[in-house]
C-alpha cells in the first residue's frame, strides 16, 4: 500500500478557520470594541453586568459608574472609572466594559460640547487628563 500525503497551500488552514469563525453568531449582549460607541445607557448596563462577580467594593464602584452614565453625571462616572482602572486584575470583559463606557462618554461629551455645553467641556477635559495618568 502506497502512503500518499497531500500538503495544503500555506494559507488554507487559516482560510478555513476564518470561514468557520465567521459563521458563528454573536450574542446581542456581547461586549465589543468595534463599530460605533455604545449609548451611555447601554454602556451602563455593560459595566454593571461585567462586574457582577467582582468584590463588593468594586461592584459598588461599578454601580456608581452605571448610575452616573444613566443620569449623565459624567464627572462622577470618570472618577469612578479611574478607581476601577487602578485595579490591575481586570478581566477581558471588565476591561472592554470600561473601554466602552469611556467611548460612550467621549461621543456624548463631544456632541454636548458642539452644542455649547460648558459642563461637557469640563468633563471632557477631566476625561482627557485621566487618560494621561
Amino acid at each position: 500500500m502506497k502512503n500518499t500525503t497531500h500538503s495544503l497551500p500555506p494559507g488554507a488552514l487559516l482560510a478555513v478557520l476564518l470561514v468557520v469563525a465567521s459563521g458563528c453568531s454573536k450574542s446581542s449582549k456581547e461586549i465589543t470594541a468595534a463599530g460605533a460607541p455604545p449609548q451611555p445607557k447601554e454602556a451602563a448596563s455593560q459595566i454593571q453586568q461585567a462586574f457582577t462577580g467582582a468584590s463588593v467594593e468594586v461592584k459598588q464602584t461599578a454601580a456608581v459608574v452605571s448610575e452616573s452614565l444613566r443620569t449623565a453625571n459624567y464627572e462622577q462616572a470618570i472618577q469612578s472609572l479611574q478607581v476601577i482602572k487602578a485595579r490591575q486584575n481586570l478581566t477581558l470583559e471588565q476591561g472592554m466594559a470600561v473601554y466602552n463606557s469611556e467611548q460612550a462618554m467621549v461621543a456624548k461629551l463631544v456632541a454636548a460640547m458642539e452644542a455649547g455645553d460648558p459642563n461637557a467641556k469640563r468633563a471632557y477635559e477631566l476625561l482627557k487628563q485621566s487618560k494621561r495618568n
